[in-house]
Parts: C-alpha cells; sequence; structure tokens
C-alpha cells in the first residue's frame, strides 16, 4: 500500500487523538534513526508520539487495554527491495517472520497482540541508504528529504482532509 493510499483508506477512519505513532531504530546510526526522528517531527501533530525510548511495551499495552478506537504505526526502517527513501506500509500479514527482525521483541508479536485487541496497527518502513555508520546521528540526505515529505503530507492531512 503506498502512503497516499494509507492516508484515505486507513487514517481517514480515526481522529488525531485515536492514532499513536511509535518510532523504532538507534539514532546514532545514520538511517536507523528515522523512526525517532519521525516522531520528533510529528509530535506537534499528533500527541500520542512515543519512541522505543518511551517505553514501548506500555504503548502497546495502554492502546490494547483500552476500550476505544485506535490504530498504532511503527516507523522503522527496513531493507526491502527497492532504492533508498522508498516507502513501504505493511501489515501484519505482509511482514514475513516474526523473529526476523532486530528488535528485542519483534514488531510483528506486537502486533499480534494489538490484533488481538481488535486494534489495527501497520509498519510505515522507509528503504535506508546508510545503517553502516555509527555515531552518525544525521539521517542521509535522501532519507530526510522523505521524512520531510511525509510530515507535510500529514501536516495537511490533519488540516485539510478531516
Amino acid at each position: 500500500m503506498n502512503f497516499e493510499n494509507f492516508l484515505k483508506d486507513i487514517l481517514s477512519k480515526y481522529k488525531k487523538e485515536e492514532i499513536t505513532f511509535l518510532g523504532m531504530g538507534n539514532p546514532y546510526r545514520s538511517d536507523d534513526g528515522f523512526g525517532i526522528e519521525f516522531v520528533k517531527k510529528v509530535k506537534s501533530l499528533f500527541q500520542n508520539s512515543f519512541t522505543e525510548f518511551d517505553n514501548k511495551d506500555e504503548v502497546v499495552l495502554e492502546l490494547c487495554n483500552n476500550n476505544d478506537k485506535g490504530i498504532l504505526i511503527f516507523v522503522d526502517v527496513s531493507d526491502f527491495e527497492g532504492k533508498s527513501g522508498d516507502l513501504k506500509i505493511l501489515s501484519y500479514d505482509e511482514i514475513e517472520d516474526i523473529d526476523k527482525h532486530f528488535h528485542k521483541i519483534p514488531i510483528k508479536l506486537y502486533m499480534k497482540l494489538l490484533i488481538s485487541s481488535q486494534k489495527e496497527s501497520y509498519i510505515l518502513a522507509i528503504k535506508p541508504k546508510n545503517l553502516k555508520s555509527v555515531n552518525e546521528p544525521k539521517l542521509s540526505e535522501i532519507v530526510a528529504v522523505k521524512l520531510d515529505e511525509i510530515v507535510t503530507r500529514l501536516k495537511e492531512f490533519t488540516t485539510n482532509e478531516r
């Protein structure tokens, strides 16, 4: 699913306060910090925006335990086929293997928990250009430009299309 269809078909069903973003990654490994930078930039638009350093377990469990409508979007990098800066929106069924990722608790496991609580969840993933640099807190140019495009589109979406 592309980003525009995701906005139109999925996010448009929710009020801003029902949307939770959870940014994943290492801010000191260049593009691996995409999810963290994403949350910094959208926090003023979506109050329920957190990074994995904000106790992601608690964020997921809180959403699972409330009776309100809600959706959680994990924001991370993924080395899928394509070119650097490409975006993918992945549902639970589109993620290959539950233990293929490098997080302590795999995102797919969190998503299964959310599904069992009748909550929607997706991964907003970007194809990185650089993951090898250690102690490099800056995103590559192509990923930084794509991040700005996404944030601009989310601003338009929250003001014009609601």
